[in-house]
């Protein structure tokens, strides 16, 4: 029996000896891991230290000691309290109840050993069993340098705001200045044009125009590329006829392209809506520098501009490529073509001039609206320039009949560009082009062909191929230019006439009008057939499209006395009458006293400006209850600000100085398209 307990105590002696030493081994394992800990936390650089619901501290690392200079013995067990920058509205630190709410973060500007210095604490919950939170943990981190970088980069983007700010007045004014008199150069000189000038006058006359033109687009150019860089290029949703844009881009560079002995011409895919959503001015702009490019760089051949419709995912897309077989560009360059101020060959450069904008302009321009654009090279040579935009449809593509079903049409020409253009043409229509170089030996029999459309060749090689001895319709096509020869095409026994570049519903619509009146009436003023474009005849006379007699009353105000005289007479000239006054005040008080058709106003001008007086009668004729007279700005502001405050004063429109004939002209259709006091203009 004292056996049994003996050796049962000594079991339990032996159990006790081994759970001492188990327990001695862990209090050394632990004394050894807070060793660790405690040297893994001294050796953080940033500080660290526990408080409690009192903020008395009840630990710290060797880093928080150093910081605020303290002694443990004198710290922990005592409330901490640094003092705070004065500036500083931040609390001290984050109470209990921030830190239940999640609020774990927060900087303060506190004085340290080294000074003010810019702490970035991050506070820790430390709970006990039951979860209930007992003391905060709070890890601070030296931000001084970041926070002074901060600060710098704030400081410089504050300096770069008010720089680009002041950048944009001084464009602003900049751009009021310079088209001010550029408006008096250029105008003058067009109104020179249109009088009665021996050739070597003439010759100056257009050197200087075009002169003026030249340096004109270059600011342009550089106001846009400006607006861009400093992210003030805003776009507007219209609504847009790209088949009307594209073809009026076309005939602006006709007699350009004409004068160089080349075609340009078109083709619009059937698909390609009547009208779209989108920005009418920047794609205008973005097809004007593309097609110009392509005029500009292409010696012999032409330029084809084809529309037509991609489908994506999320919509619609319109894609523009505009093919030229001008001198192409290297494949080494292909890549920095839309960079700015380059070009695809220095020597190209110094040939054909220009900033080396307009490619980079256009990139950022269809990149802004959504799009791509890129370049590949031509199937022979030239190039092939393309972009796409992501198109909203507001009316479709027409749908029924063809104009030109079941047509089987032969072109004759000798630029192969406008051959393949009108083909293109016609089979968008529901026709067959015949594309030939001559017309076959003998007579064409009536059914295997049903029209013909001869060349007359350009301004720099006028002669058509051949006078017609057909049975069957023909048409000649002429350039602006070549008006002045119609009764001689007419004797020689064409039916019906086309200017270049040819719109689709021109070509279909005299097409078919010479197909159902063949050889009667020939060529007269009042067939459709004898309808043409309206842009201006190179000849030293007024635009078509104008009015011959009395037309609108209108009120002009301007202070400039070279700009009020160019614009009274571009005005005048064409039928109107024309009161001019100096200030926004005297157009004010002429429209109290008398009724206009219309007020053209300068924006800047002394006393009250034209903005100031736009408000100021749009007030009167609320209070009056009288007619809303229209009201275009006259601006050298070329800045899309300056043209919001315009409308947000209520004027219908305006024109930017220099004042271009043929936008004055597209203003009047735009505001009188009934044609009172003007006669109906037939668009082509």
């Amino acid at each position: 029996m004292l056996t049994r307990q003996a050796d049962d105590m000594r079991a339990a002696a032996q159990r006790l000896e081994n759970s001492l030493r188990n327990a001695a081994a862990a209090n050394t394992r632990l004394h050894q891991s807070e060793i660790r800990y405690k040297g893994l936390v001294d050796a953080q650089g940033d500080a660290i230290f526990r408080r409690d619901a009192s903020s008395r501290l009840t630990y710290a690392n060797e880093a928080f000691f150093k910081l605020f200079d303290l002694e443990p013995s004198r710290a922990i067990g005592y409330p901490f309290a640094p003092e705070l920058h004065p500036e500083s509205r931040a609390p001290l630190f984050g109470s209990f109840g921030d830190l239940a709410r999640g609020q774990t973060h927060y900087d303060q500007h506190l004085r340290t050993t080294a000074g003010w210095r810019w702490i970035s604490w991050k506070d820790y919950a430390v709970r006990d069993g039951q979860g209930r939170l007992i003391e905060v943990q709070s890890v601070g981190r030296d931000i001084t340098e970041r926070k002074a970088l901060e600060d710098a980069l704030t400081e410089a983007r504050d300096n770069a705001e008010a720089a680009s700010r002041a950048k944009s007045g001084f464009l602003a004014t900049m751009s009021h200045e310079i088209r001010t008199p550029m408006n008096g150069v250029l105008g003058m000189g067009r109104l020179l044009l249109e009088t009665d000038l021996k050739p070597e006058q003439r010759t100056y006359a257009e050197a200087i125009t075009q002169s003026g033109e030249a340096l004109l687009s270059l600011i342009g150019d550089i106001l846009d590329f400006s607006k861009i860089e400093s992210g003030t290029l805003t776009l507007d949703e219209d609504e847009v006829d790209v088949r009307g844009l594209v073809a009026g881009v076309a005939e602006l560079l006709g007699p350009r392209a004409h004068a160089k002995n080349i075609e340009i011409t078109t083709m619009v895919a059937r698909d390609v809506p009547q009208a779209i959503r989108g920005d009418h001015v920047r794609l205008r702009q973005v097809l004007t520098n593309l097609m110009g490019n392509a005029v500009k760089f292409t010696e012999t051949g032409g330029v084809c501009v084809a529309l037509s419709m991609a489908g994506a995912k999320n919509g619609d897309v319109l894609k523009v490529e505009v093919r030229d077989t001008g001198v192409g560009v290297p494949p080494q360059k292909r890549h920095e073509i839309f960079q700015e101020f380059v070009q695809a060959d220095s020597s190209h450069a110094r040939k054909f001039g220009g900033s080396g904008l307009g490619l980079a302009i256009s990139k950022r321009l269809v990149e802004t609206m959504g799009g791509q654009i890129g370049i590949e090279p031509g199937p022979e040579h030239g190039s092939i320039f393309w972009f796409t935009v992501p198109t909203i449809t507001i009316r479709p593509a027409g749908e029924g009949a063809l104009p030109l079903e079941g047509k089987r049409i032969a072109i004759l020409s000798r630029n192969r560009m406008l051959r393949e253009g009108l083909c293109l043409q016609i089979e968008s229509q529901g026709g067959e082009g015949l594309n030939l170089l001559q017309l076959p030996a003998g007579r064409i029999e009536a059914g295997k062909i049903d029209a013909v459309l001869i060349d007359s060749g350009t301004d720099s090689a006028p002669d058509p191929l051949g006078p017609p001895d057909l049975s069957i319709p023909t048409l000649v096509m002429v350039t602006p230019a070549a008006r002045s020869r119609l009764k001689d095409l007419s004797a020689m026994g064409f039916d019906g006439y086309l200017v270049k570049p040819i719109r689709e519903a021109s070509l279909a619509e005299q097409l078919n009008y010479c197909l159902s009146m063949h050889r009667a009436p020939k060529m007269s003023a009042e067939s459709p057939a004898a309808s043409m474009p309206s842009d201006p005849p190179a000849a030293p006379s007024p635009p078509p499209t104008m009015a011959a007699r009395t037309g609108l009353k209108i009120l002009l105000a301007e202070d400039n006395p070279v700009n009020a005289l160019l614009i009274r007479e571009l005005l005048r000239r064409r039928g109107h009458q024309v009161r001019d006054v100096t200030t926004g005040g005297a157009a004010v008080a002429a429209l109290e006293k008398e009724s206009f058709d219309l007020l053209l106003t300068d924006i800047h001008m002394p006393g009250m400006d034209g903005i100031e007086a736009a408000r100021a009668i749009r007030a009167m004729e609320a209070k009056n209850a009288s007619p809303r007279v229209p009201i275009v700005a006259l601006t050298a502001d070329a800045l899309e600000t300056g043209r919001r405050a315009c409308r947000d004063a209520g004027m219908d429109g305006f024109l930017t100085k220099p004042v271009d004939p043929a936008e004055l002209e597209e203003m009047f259709q735009t505001l009188f398209p009934s044609g009172e006091g003007l006669p109906h203009t037939v668009a082509a």
